[in-house]
């Protein structure tokens, strides 16, 4: 049994596209550019063998830094899946065969589009034919070499968008992935942003429905996003399980809280930034009183979610206690809100 779910590593905040969805795009004059010191990966290495998950994505473009390869394969090494997540425009052989190589267990692919016309205006200046055959030269690589690498395709649904979302569906089915699944942009720092979110409503839900359906068709498997706001006990992004550290050895609860901006930049959303792993042990930072508490708002959720569902049978008085269970829970979520850092966030609202 290993300590934590996930560990999330960002490798690098440099990117090569300019997403309208992007944190990136949106404070870019105060952006920081950088890549993980490679001199520093020893620092935590030791974290990524604790986990069940090494996932490799952050604000920028994972393949931008130079040894992406290196950081795959000192990861794999500790015994612990590694996964990728790329919007594939650097996917070229040269580093597909390199990712391969290193044994990456997962990697998915970020697109915004099922045609080129969409596609480049959410994600400019990308081509996705070029990320398509990108896609197609990496399965056939991990083919001929014989490796297990599972392929997913990811794609960020908005309001611009989901129209496309049954097309994306049959074009994974057309390149063989593995996986198709449907993310919400649910980080939202300026009003830009929030106007780019996926809205409830009658052509939301025909939508999914179509996606849905086609996946079915076509035997592709799909997970669709939820679009209709639930507050959650705890979010996705669990910080009960899941650690993440950034480019420059940031230790955060989750990606959302921790932007690489330059100091001083103001109007940015909240951090929660419990120390840096190139400076200090991480069981120093976990077991501080900052970041207990932080951990502890989100343990008394859960632990109450639990106990108030368990043991609900299929009879007239489980049906009782499942009716009147969201109401309660609701109170109590009122009483023991989430810490301040986190009571925006779409995610927990299970978007």
């Amino acid at each position: 049994m290993k300590d934590f779910l996930v560990l999330q590593i960002e490798p690098s905040t440099c990117c090569t596209l300019r997403c309208p969805t992007c944190p990136r795009t949106a404070f870019a004059q105060h952006w920081e550019n950088r890549h993980l010191p490679m001199d520093q990966l020893h620092r935590i290495l030791p974290l990524a063998a604790r986990a069940e998950m090494v996932q490799i994505q952050g604000w920028g473009e994972p393949l931008c830094h130079p040894s992406i390869a290196a950081i795959v394969e000192a990861i794999q090494q500790t015994g612990t899946r590694c996964a990728l997540t790329t919007n594939g425009s650097l996917l070229d052989e040269k580093r597909s065969r390199n990712l391969l190589t290193a044994g990456l267990s997962q990697l998915t692919v970020s697109v915004s589009g099922a045609t080129q016309e969409t596609h480049a205006a959410l994600r400019p200046p990308s081509d996705l034919s070029a990320i398509m055959k990108n896609i197609r030269r990496f399965r056939e690589l991990a083919k001929e070499s014989g490796a297990a690498c599972q392929l997913t395709l990811s794609f960020l649904q908005q309001d611009k968008n989901i129209h496309e979302l049954a097309a994306v569906v049959a074009m994974a089915r057309e390149y063989k992935m593995d996986d198709c699944l449907a993310i919400n942009a649910t980080y939202l720092p300026t009003p830009d942003h929030e106007r780019q979110y996926v809205r409830p409503g009658l052509g939301t839900k025909w939508a999914g429905l179509r996606a849905l359906w086609t996946s079915i068709r076509k035997a592709q498997n799909y997970i669709s996003a939820r679009v209709q706001p639930v507050e959650q006990a705890v979010c996705a992004n669990d910080p009960l399980q899941c650690v993440f550290v950034g480019a420059d050895g940031s230790v955060s609860p989750c990606i959302f809280l921790q932007l690489p901006l330059k100091p001083g930049c103001s109007g940015h959303p909240p951090f929660a930034i419990m120390g840096n792993l190139f400076e200090e042990e991480f069981d120093t930072l976990w077991n501080h009183t900052l970041y207990g508490q932080f951990r502890e708002a989100f343990q008394v959720r859960r632990d109450f979610h639990e106990d108030l569902y368990k043991g609900i049978d299929n009879c007239s008085e489980g049906r009782r206690r499942l009716l009147e269970a969201p109401a309660i829970e609701k109170t109590f979520f009122d009483k023991h809100p989430v810490p301040q850092s986190c009571r925006a966030c779409a995610k927990m609202n299970g978007l």
